[in-house]
C-alpha cells in the first residue's frame, strides 16, 4: 500500500424524497459505494478494484445526468482530506461531490496500474487513471473555491503531482517491457522511456513542494516528507538504472565506435549514478535496499571501467554536454477514458441542445482562462523559486545588509542582547557578590546551630542547666541533627567546588565580557574581521549589482503578492457567476458577452504583472556577482570564532545561576533546621 494514495471518505447522507428515478438511483448507489470494503482495493485485490471501479463508473454517469437537471431540494454532502481523515468538509454542490468521487476513481486506476500482471492492462489503467486527473482539473473550477481550499488533495498543484507521478509510472513500465530487446538503437529507445519516466519523477517532485507555498490548506508535514521520500526515491532509482544501463552501452560498445570515446562516457555516467545515490543517503535517514545494493555494483563497475580506460582505450572523462542525447520518439502515455464511460458519453453526446453547448462552451473558456492563469502563478514560483536557490540570493542580500550597516547576523545578536542584558562582567560581579554573601549568612548559621547542639550534648549532670529548671535533648534526637548538619556541610563542599570552577570558567572569557558589555552593536561587528573585510570587498565589487538585486528581489515580491489578489479576485467573479445552475436554463447571448468581456480583462491585467517582472534581468543580476565561491567559502570564518566564544559566556552565566540556586537551596534548608532545632528545645522545655 502506498501511504500516500488514499481514498477520500465520506459520511452517510439524508436524500429528500423525490419521484426523480435519477436521484433515487444516485441515492441507492451512494449507499453501494459507502457499505464496499476499500481496504481490500489498498491490499492489491483486483477482483476487489474492479467492482469499485464498476460501481463508481456507474455512479459518475448518474451525476453527468442529475447535474444537468432543475434539482429544488439542496443535498449536503460530507468528504474528508485524504491526508486528513478527521476533518470533513461539507457542500451541498454537485461538482463537490463529483470531484470527491472521481478522485478517488484515480485511487482505483493507481492500485490496478501498480498490481496488474500484464503490461498491457497496467498501461491501460495508467491511462484511465491520466483521464480520472484530466477531467478533475475540468471540474474543480465550479467548486467554490473556499470549499475546494479546504481540501489540499483537491488542489490543482497536487492533482497535477498525481498526474505527472502516473505518466512517469507509465513510461517506467514501458521501460521495463522492452529493455530486454536486443541491438543498440532499440535499447537507446527503451532508455528514452526511462529518461523520461525521470523527468516526470522529477516533476512531481516539484509539484509536490510546490503545494507548500501555493495551497492554503497544505498536506500534513509527516505525510508530506513520507512522500517526498516516496518520489524522491522512485526518481534516483530511475536515475541510477539509467546511468548503469547508458554506462554498460558505452563501455559495450567502445571498440566499436572508438572515434566517440565511450569508454570516457561510461565513466562519466557511472560517476553520476553514484553522485544520485550519495545524494539521496544524505537527505534521507531510510536507505533503499535497491540503492544500497547498486552502490556496491557501482563501485566495481567504477573499478572495472577506470581500469579498461587506462590500459586500452584512454579516453578523457566525458563533460555533460558530450553525452549520449537521448530523445523520446513520441508520446507513448496518453489520458484514455474507461470504456463504459466513453459508451455512454457517446450516447449522451446526442442528446444535449444547442442551449447548454453554448453555455458549455462559455464554462470551458472560462475554465481554461483560470486554468491556465493558475499554471502560470506555478510555473512563475517554481522559476522564482529555482534562480533564488541556484545563487543562494539570500545569502548575498544578507552579506549585502550586513556590510552596509555593520549588522550582527541574527544567533550572535542574541546572545549578544543575553549578555548586555545580564550586565557584562558587571553583572558577573554582582552575582558573585550574592553568592559571598550567602556563604558568610550560612557560616554564622551553621556556628549557631553547633553550639545549640553542643549544649544539649553536654554532660546531663550539669549542675548550671539543673539549678535552671532546663531540659536537654536525648542523645538520639542530637544524633540526628549531628546526621543533618553534616549532610548540609557535604553540600556546602560541593557547591564551593561549583563555584570555583564557575569562578575559573568566567575568568576565561573576562576580556569578552568587558567587551561586549562596553561596546555597541557596530563596535562589536567591527570585531569580526576576515568576515566584516571580505563582506566589504564584496560590497564594493559588486555594490551596483548587489543594489539592483536587492531592488528586483523587493519589486518581484510584491508583484507577486499583487498577482495573488488578482487571482483570488478572478476566482470570486467566477464562483459568484455560479454558471453550473444555468446548464438547464441557458444564458443569454448579451449576458454571456458581458461575462467574457469582464473575465478577459481581469485576465489581461493579470498577464500584465507577469509581463512586468523581468526574471532574465534577475538572474544576470545574480551571475555577474563575481567570487562568489571564495566569498562564500571565508565570510564567516571569523564570525563562527566570536560566536564560539560568546557561546562560552552565556553558558558561564547559565552554570552561575545554577551555582546561585544551589546556594539558596542550601541556605533554605540551614533556616529549616536552625527552626527545627529551636521548636524541639523550647518544646520540651515548656
Amino acid at each position: 500500500m502506498n501511504f500516500g494514495f488514499r481514498f477520500k471518505q465520506t459520511k452517510v447522507i439524508k436524500f429528500p424524497k423525490s419521484n426523480n428515478q435519477t436521484l433515487v438511483s444516485i441515492e441507492e448507489g451512494r449507499k453501494k459505494l459507502l457499505n464496499f470494503q476499500q481496504q481490500d482495493c489498498l491490499k492489491g485485490n483486483l477482483d476487489a478494484c474492479s467492482q469499485l471501479e464498476k460501481q463508481l463508473l456507474e455512479y459518475l454517469i448518474l451525476l453527468d445526468e442529475i447535474m444537468k437537471q432543475p434539482i429544488q431540494d439542496e443535498i449536503t454532502f460530507f468528504w474528508n482530506d485524504s491526508y486528513e481523515p478527521n476533518k470533513f468538509t461539507q457542500s451541498n454542490q454537485w461538482h463537490y461531490e463529483y470531484a470527491c468521487q472521481l478522485y478517488n476513481l484515480g485511487i482505483i486506476y493507481y492500485h490496478q496500474s501498480q498490481n496488474a500482471q500484464h503490461i498491457k492492462d497496467s498501461l491501460t489503467k495508467c491511462r484511465n487513471q491520466l483521464w480520472c486527473y484530466q477531467k478533475l482539473q475540468e471540474v474543480l473550477p465550479f467548486i467554490n473555491s473556499k470549499i475546494a481550499q479546504q481540501n489540499s488533495d483537491l488542489s490543482i498543484v497536487h492533482i497535477c503531482m498525481l498526474n505527472t507521478y502516473a505518466q512517469a509510472f507509465g513510461y517506467k513500465k514501458l521501460y521495463d517491457h522492452f529493455k530486454t530487446q536486443k541491438g543498440n538503437q532499440e535499447q537507446l529507445d527503451s532508455l528514452s522511456f526511462l529518461q523520461e519516466a525521470n523527468k516526470l519523477y522529477d516533476a512531481a517532485i516539484r509539484y509536490l513542494i510546490q503545494s507548500k507555498q501555493c495551497n492554503k490548506k497544505q498536506i500534513p508535514p509527516l505525510i508530506y516528507n513520507q512522500l517526498l521520500e516516496k518520489l524522491t526515491n522512485d526518481s534516483t532509482v530511475s536515475e541510477v538504472i539509467l546511468y548503469i544501463e547508458l554506462g554498460r552501452l558505452m563501455s559495450e560498445t567502445a571498440k566499436e565506435f572508438p572515434k566517440e570515446q565511450r569508454m570516457g562516457k561510461a565513466i562519466a555516467y557511472i560517476n553520476k549514478a553514484e553522485l544520485a545515490i550519495v545524494a539521496i543517503f544524505k537527505k534521507f535517514k531510510q536507505k533503499n535496499e535497491f540503492l544500497v545494493t547498486q552502490q556496491s555494483q557501482i563501485a566495481i563497475l567504477k573499478k572495472e571501467y577506470i581500469y579498461l580506460n587506462d590500459k586500452i582505450n584512454k579516453n578523457p572523462i566525458a563533460k555533460e554536454y558530450e553525452l549520449l542525447p537521448l530523445t523520446l520518439k513520441q508520446d507513448m502515455i496518453k489520458a484514455k477514458a474507461p470504456e463504459l464511460f466513453d459508451q455512454n458519453n457517446e450516447q449522451k453526446q446526442k442528446q444535449v441542445d444547442e442551449k447548454k453547448l453554448v453555455v458549455q462552451k462559455l464554462i470551458d473558456d472560462i475554465n481554461q482562462k483560470k486554468m491556465q492563469a493558475n499554471q502560470k502563478l506555478v510555473e512563475f514560483q517554481n522559476k522564482y523559486t529555482t534562480i533564488f536557490n541556484q545563487y543562494n540570493l539570500q545569502f548575498m542580500l544578507d552579506a549585502f545588509q550586513n556590510a552596509e550597516q555593520l549588522k550582527l547576523t541574527p544567533s550572535i545578536q542574541i546572545k549578544v542582547d543575553f549578555i548586555k542584558e545580564r550586565g557584562g562582567w558587571k553583572g558577573y560581579q554582582q552575582q558573585i557578590n550574592k553568592i559571598h554573601q550567602l556563604q558568610q549568612e550560612q557560616g554564622r548559621q551553621l556556628i549557631k546551630i553547633k553550639t545549640l547542639i553542643d549544649q544539649q550534648s553536654q554532660v546531663e549532670g550539669n549542675v548550671e542547666q539543673q539549678e535552671q529548671g532546663k531540659k536537654q535533648l536525648s542523645q538520639q534526637q542530637v544524633e540526628v541533627f549531628k546526621r543533618v548538619l553534616d549532610d548540609v556541610q557535604k553540600r556546602l563542599l560541593e557547591a564551593s567546588y561549583i563555584n570555583k570552577n564557575n569562578e575559573d570558567q568566567v575568568s576565561n572569557v573576562r576580556d569578552q565580557l568587558l567587551f561586549v558589555e562596553q561596546n555597541n552593536n557596530q563596535m562589536i561587528s567591527s570585531k569580526i574581521q576576515t568576515s566584516l573585510q571580505e563582506s566589504q570587498k564584496f560590497y564594493k565589487k559588486n555594490i551596483q549589482n548587489l543594489r539592483n538585486l536587492s531592488l528586483s528581489i523587493e519589486i518581484i515580491n510584491n508583484k507577486l503578492e499583487l498577482i495573488k489578489q488578482q487571482l483570488a479576485s478572478l476566482e470570486k467573479y467566477i464562483d459568484d457567476l455560479r454558471l453550473d445552475k444555468s446548464m438547464n436554463t441557458g444564458l443569454d447571448q448579451f449576458i454571456q458577452q458581458q461575462v467574457m468581456k469582464v473575465i478577459t480583462q481581469k485576465i489581461n491585467d493579470y498577464d500584465a504583472i507577469f509581463q512586468s517582472i523581468n526574471l532574465i534581468q534577475l538572474e544576470e543580476s545574480s551571475k555577474q556577482l563575481t567570487e562568489q565561491k571564495l566569498f562564500m567559502a571565508i565570510a564567516n570564518q571569523d564570525e563562527a570564532e566570536f560566536e564560539n566564544s560568546l557561546n562560552q559566556i552565556t553558558e558561564a552565566f547559565q552554570n552561575l545561576d545554577y551555582g546561585l540556586q544551589f546556594y539558596e537551596s542550601i541556605s533554605l534548608q540551614i533556616t529549616q533546621i536552625a527552626t527545627a532545632l529551636q521548636e524541639l528545645i523550647n518544646s520540651i522545655n515548656k
